[in-house]
């Protein structure tokens, strides 16, 4: 069954979602007990339960989304079908490796929040295959239900999500109770479970940001194309900062604190100017943008003004200054992502009919038009 864009229909798309969460809990459920090698595991650390599920999980995760995104664009209807061409092999591998992160991390801190919970407990080899084999099916088949219904709106949750995963992760398994009265890097620092969920967050979420810059920016482009020289350049200018936001987001991380202080302090630092610069030219850049969220820009950067003269003045320290700053990055980051996909899609019922299919929604399938009678 289809819908009338030649999409999968939501009945047909659960269905084949079961299906492959069932293959999920059957692989990782074989692979569990194999990793068991027959005895007790302990839920988190080396050779656990956790982690067994947690790297099937961003495996089988990212599968699911390859297979859900190849499954939609065969379903789409063969004139608008493109060629595999670089951006779309980057688009696939992008989306791939960053649900296959948010698993990864989450079923990390799942399991360690786990055995603070249960202080010394084990898992005999069959129920940790079994609970093993239910975190792959719940992965596979949110992955495989994810790609098939991907848009701009999802992937803004998708970006929350994992920032928030990935942070709240470190700071609860944090070895050091006291971090919070030195700094937000604090954080990254050391091979502890806290310093790699700290540090992995803000390298992948980088990467993920330059994932948005791509998504988000698509319909701009190709509306730019038709236009004149001064808005391709608006639209590239907007695709660079925001990825330049994403590289410097994912430096934070590559370049922790205690190891880089220098490169880590100049690439946050320099984020922090990308992402000024941003605000203040936004309605330059996207003149369709809502006035309201260009105004909210001004708010938030003043937020930020005002908390590091706060600081400087001794009402705060540093972390409070570093988590309010981070926060409201990524807050106008997420709603940015939204009001460019709000744009692309009033430019999408703008867009000149095509003789066979009356537009493209903002997943980028066409809407065939009725067959005239």
């Amino acid at each position: 069954m289809t819908n009338i864009d030649g999409s999968p229909s939501a009945v047909t798309a659960e269905t084949l979602a079961l299906a492959v969460g069932a293959a999920g809990f059957v692989v990782m459920s074989v692979v569990g007990f194999i990793a068991s090698g027959g005895e007790p595991v302990p839920l988190s650390g080396r050779g656990s339960a956790g982690a067994t599920a947690a790297g099937g999980a961003a495996i089988l995760g990212a599968a699911a989304v390859v297979v859900g995104i190849v499954k939609r664009r065969r379903s789409r209807p063969p004139i608008h079908r493109r060629g595999g061409t670089a951006r779309d092999v980057f688009d696939i591998a992008a989306l791939a490796i960053a649900h296959a992160s948010v698993f990864l991390i989450g079923t990390l801190a799942l399991f360690s929040l786990l055995s603070r919970s249960f202080l010394g407990a084990v898992l005999f080899p069959f129920a940790s295959a079994v609970i093993i084999g239910v975190v792959g099916a719940v992965t596979t088949y949110f992955a495989y239900l994810s790609a098939v219904n991907m848009n701009i709106y999802l992937l803004a949750a998708l970006l929350a999500v994992f920032l928030s995963m990935g942070v709240l992760s470190s700071m609860l398994t944090a070895e050091d109770p006291l971090w919070w009265q030195k700094n937000l890097s604090a954080l990254g620092m050391g091979d502890t479970l806290s310093g790699f969920a700290f540090n992995f967050t803000l390298a992948i979420g980088g990467f993920m940001v330059t994932i948005v810059a791509s998504f988000a920016t698509k319909e701009l482009e190709i509306a730019a194309q038709s236009k004149s020289q001064k808005s391709r350049r608006r639209v590239l200018l907007l695709q660079g900062g925001l990825v330049l936001m994403g590289i410097l987001l994912a430096c934070v991380g590559l370049f922790p604190v205690d190891e880089n202080l220098a490169v880590h302090n100049s690439v946050a630092s320099g984020m922090l100017t990308v992402y000024a610069a941003l605000i203040i030219s936004m309605g330059y850049l996207v003149p369709a943008i809502s006035r309201a969220f260009v105004a909210l820009g001004f708010v938030f950067l003043g937020v930020i003004v005002g908390a590091a003269v706060a600081f400087l003045q001794g009402y705060y320290n540093l972390t409070a200054t570093e988590l309010i700053a981070a926060f409201l990055i990524f807050s106008w980051l997420i709603i940015l992502i939204r009001n460019l996909g709000a744009v692309d899609a009033d430019h999408l019922e703008t867009r000149p009919p095509h003789p066979r299919y009356r537009r493209t929604d903002t997943a980028g399938i066409p809407v065939v038009a009725p067959a005239k009678r």
